[in-house]
């Protein structure tokens, strides 16, 4: 198995098709199986023109899981993508990251500007604090994964009204709570009033009109920035708006078209 090692952390890494390199980054709970499982139109329509590179968060699917909450300082998460590139000796890339991802491309333009072209980000922003509401679902994330796996797997079923398909249990069986209760226990408060507004690089962010906090977030930090835009998909909450989600594509991919030089 592809593996890539930051520090004492191994980070598990998946390729697909051939082109432009262009890293993929997976949300909070989620791994590389949301992109080759449920966002497979998002792979039919970028492998033909991009070399994918999909990793593994710490944390996540088949990478190293510290249960240390400052293990997942922003500049460890890029880091590991940093490795990644460095084993694949890939020096630039396009990054395109959903939620946790989007706020991981948001810090590679802080910690690892130099190796990134052109950033996709959905479904996040950075604020100067967290809200109190953000704060309280958290904390009753933390909560149910202080009970196992199953509460949550209960909890997502009630919520939804319907089973989890196959692929979701079988993450949720293999999820390790401690790993992920120590990412929802660790701010980190990086400057985006600092740095933000100083990037160059073309940035296109989207979210949900239903997604409260990330789609007020995303907006305004396209609004301070320089290079960037903004899209609002009307009626879509953070899981319509999440990977596979066909309303994003056509946006995403016009906007490949024009920052990336085949």
């Amino acid at each position: 198995m592809p593996y890539a090692q930051n520090y004492d952390i191994q980070i598990y890494y998946e390729e697909i098709g051939q082109g432009y390199p262009f890293v993929l980054q997976h949300g909070l709970t989620s791994s590389i199986e949301n992109w080759t499982l449920r966002g497979k139109n998002y792979i039919e329509a970028l492998q033909d023109k991009f070399h994918l590179i999909l990793v593994d968060a710490r944390g996540h699917g088949r990478s190293n899981k510290p249960h240390k909450p400052e293990q997942y300082a922003m500049k460890h998460m890029v880091g590991d993508i940093v490795a990644v590139l460095d084993k694949l000796n890939i020096q630039r890339v396009a990054f395109w990251g959903y939620s946790m991802g989007g706020r991981i491309g948001l810090a590679a333009a802080k910690y690892a500007p130099e190796r990134f072209t052109a950033y996709v980000i959905g479904g996040n922003g950075l604020s100067e604090k967290d809200s109190e509401g953000e704060m309280e679902e958290l904390k009753g994330y933390i909560k149910l994964l202080e009970n196992g796996t199953d509460a949550m797997i209960s909890y997502l079923e009630n919520l939804r009204g319907s089973k989890l398909e196959p692929w979701q249990y079988e993450k949720w069986r293999n999820a390790d709570s401690d790993a992920l209760i120590a990412y929802m226990s660790y701010y980190e408060n990086i400057g985006m009033a600092d740095y933000l507004p100083k990037l160059t690089a073309p940035f296109l962010f989207y979210a949900g009109d239903e997604d409260t906090y990330p789609h007020s977030r995303a907006k305004a930090c396209a609004e301070i920035m320089q290079n960037a835009e903004f899209i609002s998909l009307s009626g879509l909450n953070h899981s319509g708006a999440s990977i596979g989600s066909p309303e994003a594509l056509p946006y995403v991919l016009n906007f490949l078209e024009k920052v990336i030089v085949q």
